[in-house]
């Protein structure tokens, strides 16, 4: 039969084992299945029929086929759109396969994966609202080419999820109908995948000015080795995800109904604080309520980069709101309260069956993963309580590892491989220093051995927050939220400074490299022959350095701009006023930005009121640029505190996603994974020092390739239950045992040693 999409017509027909390797190049591949269970969405339906088409022809392979159609094209590239699906499928179907090895060669494509990367690279968002990056939406936008999914059978019944009606049924039964949505859906994925490639091509071609660009080697380096933008660390971290969701987490429901009332007091106690604030957390107006406070925090918080959705609303999601957790108290407040609330939810309607099943979000802007759905498995509440809640499954122990300190080892790599500095701070980490108590050292001026607890524990904001780039009254707003810690003026200012001249390196990094003055003449068109056209002086035009730039953006033209925003009578060098043509000309190119800005500026632009506050909004608004990690991905429209964050949060998400898949292909069985953390089953009759160490290397060998230069440490323990404060304990034959709180231990365990492997 012939395939029309796009006003060209493909051949397709029928694969069948005698035809053997029909393709030599990459071709795109679709799985149709049974009904998803949307309730239970992470068991995986069955495949019915798939399709595959290489550019010039298609074939439909049948399911009785499909394992033989694989082994036949066991060398060839393939694109899916959305892989950890169609290979979950493909899995379940040729159980004696391993249809993940394509992934291990770096065979697989996804161009759900390549659009969000894309996205990220030039618009600085991930696509990751509802339907930003379906099939249908990639066609479009990509191809021009409309991809209906409403298409209906001779019986009005929706093709789109009705083909579980011809399992196990001859090919020739299943109606036209049925072939040409599935044969347009896979000629969709890899036109989609050519023109992705090509304008990925086309932006990496382009960037040797974005901040953390190293070489074109060593961007030619990263795309082999990790794929375009990243695309093989994303595809394995979303394959392994969707495991991790399937895998769920039991809970103790005897424990789970002992803290439901503590929940309930924490909602409502969370809920209070939204409601001072102005804020409704649930109901009539709430949502209204909830984009005026935005308003009000963009303009409080110029600094920060609050997202909006292509409507131009804030963008509300946990999603997208995930960057901006412990910079903005109100954002803090609102996640608490929606994690407290969701999980209560969860405890109370959906865990009667004694297992939650969490969904995770591959790719946020900074390259971290988020997590959503049943549970927030990322961002519980601090109650430690919570986390006891959930258990291994039966005749199993959790093995609870996280990295050390490890996104100050990736800003460390980071300075000397990306910016080639000499850096301070990785020769402390190499020499085995804990950073806490180096700088609590350099601050009380005490010896290393000397600094107590109290006083490392002192100064872990400024070492976790001033590689952002926080200010210091955020870095004040960080301290007290995150660690319940309050600074006073005098105090964050000095601990800033004592910082950077422990860590001189740094002063280099937090260098902003975007020229603001030029950004705000390119977003207002500030040109020299622009600004002789609106005022009639003719001075600056005729200057012989000005030959030949009139129609260019103008820095000098900013920087005035600039000034005007923020003084009542902006004057020059030499001390002069700005003469009326030029302040008239000034906010009349302002205009242009009102309508882009919260309405409290826009209503200063109008009326044409300068404040500083003001000055600081624009310079922010336009001051934003383009940032890579160094594996290579890159992030655009960055605020300066995104683009310092996304330098080694990224860097540290890549290393953990690359560990995560190597602990999984090694059949370990994963119940979750929080950023630098992964949390594992292992059968509690077993060597758990020995599966533990094993783990560890493997986390060790994958956050080494991306850290080389850095001493990567890795710590574990084996517990019960989830237990946030759990050390290593070995009994007398240096056998790993469980951690227990002391009020839970048994009287055996006093025989018991400590320590941290």
């Amino acid at each position: 039969m012939k395939i029309e999409l796009g006003g060209r017509t493909y051949p397709f027909r029928p694969w069948t084992p005698d035809l053997g390797k029909v393709f030599k190049r990459t071709f795109s591949f679709d799985c149709e299945t049974t009904r998803i269970d949307e309730e239970r969405h992470w068991i995986t339906p069955a495949y019915v029929l798939g399709a595959a088409f290489d550019g010039k022809e298609g074939y439909f392979v049948p399911r009785e086929h499909a394992t033989a159609f694989w082994e036949a094209h066991e060398g060839v590239g393939v694109v899916f759109h959305n892989a950890a699906f169609d290979l979950d499928v493909l899995q379940l179907l040729a159980s004696k396969s391993d249809v993940y090895a394509k992934v291990e060669a770096d065979l697989v494509w996804d161009t759900w994966l390549l659009h969000r990367l894309y996205a990220l690279a030039t618009e600085g968002h991930t696509a990751g609202g509802k339907g930003e990056a379906t099939l249908e939406a990639c066609a479009e936008r990509y191809l021009g080419i409309d991809l209906p999914k409403d298409v209906a059978d001779a019986k009005g019944e929706p093709v789109r999820t009705s083909y579980g009606q011809w399992l196990d049924k001859p090919f020739n039964k299943i109606p036209a109908v049925y072939l040409e949505y599935l044969g347009k859906d896979v000629v969709a994925t890899r036109q989609v995948y050519k023109e992705l490639r090509r304008r990925i091509d086309e932006v990496l071609g382009d960037c040797r000015g974005v901040w953390g660009h190293v070489s074109d080697e060593w961007l030619h380096e990263c795309r082999d080795r990790w794929g375009p933008l990243t695309h093989h660390i994303q595809l394995r971290a979303s394959i392994v995800l969707k495991e991790i969701t399937r895998n769920g987490m039991h809970i103790d429901l005897e424990r789970r109904d002992e803290l439901v009332p503590a929940l309930e007091s924490q909602r409502d106690q969370a809920e209070s604080r939204l409601r001072e604030q102005g804020v409704l957390a649930k109901g009539e107006g709430s949502q209204k309520a909830l984009q005026t406070k935005f308003q009000k925090l963009a303009a409080q918080h110029p600094e920060v980069n609050f997202p909006k959705t292509d409507k131009g609303r804030f963008a509300t999601s946990a999603e997208a709101l995930h960057d901006l957790a412990g910079y903005v108290t109100f954002v803090d407040d609102l996640l608490k309260y929606r994690a407290v609330d969701k999980l209560l939810e969860t405890f109370l309607s959906k865990l009667g069956r004694g297992v939650v099943h969490s969904s995770f979000g591959v790719l946020a802007r900074t390259g971290r993963t988020s997590s959503f759905g049943e549970l927030n498995a990322q961002n519980l509440p601090k109650d430690d309580r919570i986390r006891n809640c959930f258990v291994p499954s039966k005749g199993r122990v959790f093995l609870d590892l996280d990295y050390s300190t490890i996104e100050l080892a990736a800003l460390a790599q980071a300075c000397v491989s990306q910016f080639g500095l000499t850096s301070e701070m990785a020769a402390r980490i190499n020499a085995g220093d804990d950073l806490h108590q180096v700088f609590a050292g350099f601050v009380t001026r005490k010896s290393y051995e000397e600094v107590t607890d109290s006083e490392r524990a002192r100064v872990k904001p400024i070492n976790f927050g001033k590689p952002g780039g926080m200010g210091n009254p955020a870095l004040q707003t960080y301290a007290k939220v995150t660690y319940g810690i309050e600074y006073t003026e005098h105090e964050v200012a000095e601990l800033s400074e004592q910082w950077l001249d422990l860590f001189p390196e740094m002063r280099e990094f937090l260098k902003d490299t975007v020229n603001t003055p030029l950004e705000l003449a390119r977003a207002l068109g500030l040109t020299l022959s622009d600004h002789y056209e609106h005022t009639d002086d003719g001075r600056m035009i005729r200057h012989p350095e000005n030959q030949g730039n009139a129609h260019e953006p103008n820095a000098i033209l900013g920087m005035m701009c600039l000034k005007v925003l923020g003084r009542d009578h902006p004057r020059n060098a030499k001390g002069k006023p700005y003469p009326p043509a030029d302040l008239d000309y000034f906010w009349t190119k302002l205009g242009q930005l009102a309508e882009q800005l919260p309405e409290k500026f826009a209503k200063a632009i109008r009326s044409r009121t300068p404040s500083k506050q003001l000055q600081r909004f624009v310079s922010s608004f336009v001051g934003r640029g383009g940032a890579f990690v160094l594996t290579g991905r890159l992030r655009a429209a960055a605020s300066y505190t995104a683009r310092h964050n996304t330098i080694f949060q990224g860097l540290t998400s890549d290393g953990a996603k690359i560990a995560l898949w190597k602990v999984w292909r090694k059949g370990y069985k994963i119940a979750n994974f929080i950023h630098d953390q992964i949390l594992v089953e292992v059968p509690a009759a077993d060597d758990l020092k020995a599966h533990a160490e094993r783990i560890k290397k493997l986390m060790v060998k994958g956050m080494k390739e991306v850290l080389p230069d850095v001493t990567v440490d890795v710590k574990y323990a084996a517990t019960d239950r989830w237990r946030k404060k759990a050390k290593a304990v070995f009994d007398e034959q240096g056998r790993l045992r469980l951690w227990r709180p002391k009020k839970d231990r048994p009287a055996s365990s006093r025989a018991a040693r400590q320590g941290a492997k």
